[in-house]
């Protein structure tokens, strides 16, 4: 029997209870769900540091209380690791990455509805070898969070409410904020 991955690519800047939703879709239909946060955007979005990203992802599994079918992973920065530092890491890079690692599984690359959307599908790199090779599972918007409006507030000076990203998540990112500040002064 085949053991069901699903692959959920995102700047996760910071992550949230939108991406906590997608998650717990995804965790009715498949054994395990792989969160991988971008190290190098393909989109070239800026983001928090990587590091950040990574811890701020595992204190969103501690809050929703995922066991080990929940699993954030570094694959981009290894993959990054062994390519020229200016290239962008792609999700198809990421896709074959986890196949070599997980041979006998059976990967599914998870996409939120923005990501969906025709347009920005074309986008993707392969977009329609990923399809064909791996397939996509695509969740339902049943939780419009944007990390672009957390990351406002924040910026301002303001938490989030905790039903859009959790305590711990959203102070890991403010003392990002602040420190960012202070350096730049």
């Amino acid at each position: 029997m085949s053991h069901k991955i699903a692959v959920l690519g995102s700047a996760f800047n910071p992550p949230h209870m939108g991406h906590a939703d997608v998650v717990e879709q995804a965790l009715a239909l498949f054994d395990c769900v792989i969160l991988v946060p971008s190290f190098a955007h393909a989109f070239g979005k800026k983001m928090a540091p990587f590091t950040l990203r990574l811890a701020m992802i595992e204190s969103l599994k501690q809050h929703v209380g995922w066991d080990a079918r929940v699993v954030v992973s570094d694959i981009e920065q290894e993959i990054a690791a062994r390519k020229d530092p200016d290239t962008p890491i792609y999700t198809f890079d990421v896709l074959e990455a986890i196949e070599v690692i997980k041979p006998h599984s059976e990967l599914t690359f998870a996409v939120g509805p923005d990501n969906a959307a025709a347009a920005t599908w074309a986008k993707f790199y392969k977009s329609e070898e990923i399809d064909l090779r791996w397939g996509r599972w695509i969740a339902k918007e049943q939780k419009p969070i944007r990390s672009t409006a957390i990351r406002a507030l924040i910026e301002q000076g303001k938490y989030p409410p905790t039903s859009a990203c959790p305590a711990t998540v959203a102070q890991q990112y403010f003392n990002f904020v602040c420190s960012d500040k202070d350096g730049a002064s």
